[in-house]
């Protein structure tokens, strides 16, 4: 909760008792057959496979859904984001949080055990008595958007509520890595904290080996607030990483270039693969199986290249040779991908290197090939050609045509395409 009183504005909406079920739509009955019968408005599913601890899911029924819903508009017009948070705001994603550490040497991080079933109803309904709001308001909000007394996971206003009841525990950490002279960030239940040197400050003694932590090992300070903000440590998930180690926020890479784990690109390759081998009913039988998936494979994938896309952008040439894998697979559901005018300049400018190691550029252009200066190339029939973000990931090129004239080249390859996007003549 946010401990003593904060004044803010309260919507109309949420003025009294009266105003809330007008705008809700909401009679004295339907409210009374929701109170005591809710618990039977939910979906409950498992998500998550055999080798990972399996989640519940409450996934609630179309009406209490939409009534939750509207709660949360409203709800949104009163919580005031604070700046390390990232989940569940707009404009904000498990990207923007992993950037906020992006290059930083030593990473902790704390998952938050068991996190929407530690929230209680009666928190919820505190907290909103702690903003000014009516006590018949607050406890209609934890009626409609709690279940079995505690905020339920799969429910829509679940993430804005929990965002609200960790406003303290937002504030108490911010000012705890201010004086530990780290950055803190929170995306739901995964606290990170970061910096560029080791973070003494972080710990009860000198900072352990990269690796695997026990709480006792963190700061009595750090563990204090998240204990006394109503929360625990999750202690499977507690993991520490220096400069000499991967270095992970949510999920992402964040050592030199924001990227996701290898096993993610690994695992969309071997599902295609297992498209392309098996049919689509063949490997969806298998990720039915094997997996847990319950949906549609095209589905699952489409997503997930999706959101490799969102990480590394559309002109990566990974994302773009799963992508042609896709479309080739779901020839019916196809992945469009639409560089901007700069991502296609970035990928069609390459670097020249010949056997003197003098290097030149060349670009791809469409209807001609691959172009570079003849001066670039003069005397040689052989050169390397590399894109600048990778030095390392060389290609050999030969002189295909050259005009000494015009100082102009073109050269012969076995690029890969999704490697390069063409510039147009026009």
């Amino acid at each position: 909760m946010f401990g003593k009183t904060v004044h803010i504005s309260i919507p109309p909406e949420l003025a009294d008792e009266a105003s809330l079920l007008t705008y809700l739509g909401l009679g004295a009955d339907e409210l009374k057959k929701i109170r005591y019968y809710r618990a039977s408005m939910y979906h409950n599913f498992p998500i998550g496979t055999d080798g990972r601890k399996r989640r519940i899911i409450n996934a609630p029924d179309a009406r209490l859904k939409f009534l939750q819903r509207r709660i949360s508009d409203k709800l949104a017009d009163i919580y005031r984001r604070r700046n390390p948070v990232h989940g569940f705001v707009a404009e904000r994603s498990v990207k923007t949080n992993a950037l906020a550490h992006m290059r930083r040497k030593y990473v902790v991080n704390i998952d938050l055990a068991n996190f929407f079933p530690t929230i209680s109803q009666n928190r919820v309904e505190g907290m909103l008595l702690s903003l000014n709001l009516d006590a018949s308001v607050a406890q209609i909000i934890g009626i409609i958007c709690c279940n079995k007394g505690i905020l339920p996971q799969g429910a829509p206003s679940s993430p804005l509520l929990s965002n609200m009841i960790c406003f303290k525990l937002d504030k108490g950490l911010m000012n705890f890595s201010k004086e530990a002279r780290c950055i803190y960030t929170r995306y739901a239940d995964d606290l990170t904290f970061s910096s560029f040197h080791p973070p003494a400050a972080l710990f009860e003694t000198a900072p352990p080996p990269a690796g695997r932590l026990s709480s006792e090992q963190l700061a009595s300070q750090l563990r204090r607030l998240i204990i006394q903000n109503g929360f625990s440590i999750n202690e499977r998930k507690l993991h520490y990483a220096d400069r000499d180690s991967r270095r992970l926020v949510t999920g992402l890479k964040i050592n030199q270039i924001l990227n996701v784990d290898r096993r993610y690109v690994r695992n969309i390759r071997a599902a295609l693969f297992s498209v392309e081998r098996n049919g689509i009913k063949g490997a969806e039988k298998t990720y039915h199986k094997e997996h847990g998936g319950r949906g549609s494979l095209a589905e699952h994938l489409r997503g997930k290249i999706s959101f490799l896309s969102h990480i590394k952008g559309q002109h990566d040439p990974v994302v773009r040779g799963l992508a042609i894998r896709f479309n080739q697979c779901f020839p019916h559901w196809p992945i469009t991908v639409t560089p901007t005018k700069n991502e296609v300049r970035d990928r069609a400018v390459w670097v020249v290197e010949n056997e003197t190691s003098s290097q030149g550029t060349a670009f791809f252009l469409r209807g001609v090939g691959l172009v570079t200066a003849a001066h670039c190339v003069e005397g040689v029939n052989e050169v390397d050609i590399f894109h600048p973000s990778k030095p390392s990931n060389k290609f050999k090129a030969k002189i295909f045509k050259r005009e000494p004239h015009l100082d102009l080249a073109v050269l012969s390859h076995a690029i890969p395409e999704n490697e390069y996007f063409e510039l147009s003549k026009s």
